[in-house]
Protein backbone atom coordinates (compact mmCIF):
# COMPACT_ATOMS: atom_id res chain seq x y z
CA UNK A 1 0.00 0.00 0.00
CA UNK A 2 1.59 3.15 -0.97
CA UNK A 3 1.85 6.26 1.88
CA UNK A 4 0.15 9.39 1.52
CA UNK A 5 2.62 12.49 1.95
CA UNK A 6 1.43 15.52 3.07
CA UNK A 7 2.06 18.85 0.72
CA UNK A 8 4.66 20.04 3.46
CA UNK A 9 6.44 16.71 3.29
CA UNK A 10 6.17 16.62 -0.57
CA UNK A 11 7.55 20.43 -0.61
CA UNK A 12 10.41 19.45 1.86
CA UNK A 13 11.37 16.70 -0.52
CA UNK A 14 11.34 19.62 -3.57
CA UNK A 15 13.57 21.75 -1.28
CA UNK A 16 16.30 19.19 -0.42
CA UNK A 17 16.39 17.73 -4.12
CA UNK A 18 16.77 21.22 -5.21
CA UNK A 19 19.34 22.59 -2.62
CA UNK A 20 21.60 19.00 -2.87
CA UNK A 21 21.25 19.73 -7.13
CA UNK A 22 22.55 23.22 -6.38
CA UNK A 23 25.50 22.13 -4.48
CA UNK A 24 26.45 19.52 -6.54
CA UNK A 25 26.57 22.44 -9.85
CA UNK A 26 27.95 24.42 -7.68
CA UNK A 27 30.82 21.81 -7.33
CA UNK A 28 31.04 20.66 -10.71
CA UNK A 29 31.45 24.66 -11.73
CA UNK A 30 34.73 25.01 -8.76
CA UNK A 31 35.78 21.99 -10.41
CA UNK A 32 35.85 23.28 -14.18
CA UNK A 33 37.03 26.91 -13.24
CA UNK A 34 40.19 25.17 -11.41
CA UNK A 35 41.13 23.03 -13.87
CA UNK A 36 43.95 24.20 -15.74
CA UNK A 37 43.72 22.11 -18.70
CA UNK A 38 44.53 23.72 -22.48
CA UNK A 39 45.13 26.82 -20.61
CA UNK A 40 48.90 26.71 -21.54
CA UNK A 41 48.24 26.31 -25.47
CA UNK A 42 45.83 29.20 -24.36
CA UNK A 43 48.74 32.07 -23.08
CA UNK A 44 50.81 30.65 -25.87
CA UNK A 45 48.62 31.93 -28.85
CA UNK A 46 47.87 35.07 -26.86
CA UNK A 47 51.41 35.80 -26.75
CA UNK A 48 51.82 35.01 -30.29
CA UNK A 49 49.19 37.14 -31.28
CA UNK A 50 50.10 40.11 -29.33
CA UNK A 51 54.05 40.02 -30.73
CA UNK A 52 52.46 39.72 -34.54
CA UNK A 53 50.08 42.82 -34.11
CA UNK A 54 53.33 44.55 -33.01
CA UNK A 55 55.37 43.32 -35.28
CA UNK A 56 52.29 44.68 -38.36
CA UNK A 57 52.16 48.03 -36.41
CA UNK A 58 56.13 49.00 -36.35
CA UNK A 59 56.21 47.59 -39.80
CA UNK A 60 53.64 49.79 -41.42
CA UNK A 61 54.62 53.15 -39.09
CA UNK A 62 58.79 52.42 -40.61
CA UNK A 63 57.08 51.67 -44.09
CA UNK A 64 54.55 53.93 -43.96
CA UNK A 65 55.28 55.50 -47.51
CA UNK A 66 55.70 52.47 -48.99
CA UNK A 67 52.56 50.86 -48.14
CA UNK A 68 50.36 53.97 -48.55
CA UNK A 69 51.89 53.96 -51.99
CA UNK A 70 51.47 49.75 -52.63
CA UNK A 71 47.72 49.66 -51.36
CA UNK A 72 46.68 52.49 -53.44
CA UNK A 73 48.65 51.25 -56.46
CA UNK A 74 46.92 47.91 -55.31
CA UNK A 75 43.63 49.97 -55.04
CA UNK A 76 43.85 51.59 -58.19
CA UNK A 77 44.10 47.84 -59.88
CA UNK A 78 41.43 46.33 -58.35
CA UNK A 79 39.10 49.52 -59.28
CA UNK A 80 40.35 49.09 -63.07
CA UNK A 81 39.44 45.19 -62.93
CA UNK A 82 35.77 45.92 -61.23
CA UNK A 83 34.42 48.89 -63.38
CA UNK A 84 36.35 47.27 -66.43
CA UNK A 85 37.94 50.52 -67.88
CA UNK A 86 41.17 49.10 -68.66
CA UNK A 87 39.65 46.09 -70.69
CA UNK A 88 41.26 46.00 -74.71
Amino acid sequence: MRAKHSISDRLLYLQVASANRARIAGQRLKDLVKDEKGQTPTEYLMIVGLMAAVIVAVFVVAFWPVVKKAAATWTDKVRETVLGTKIK
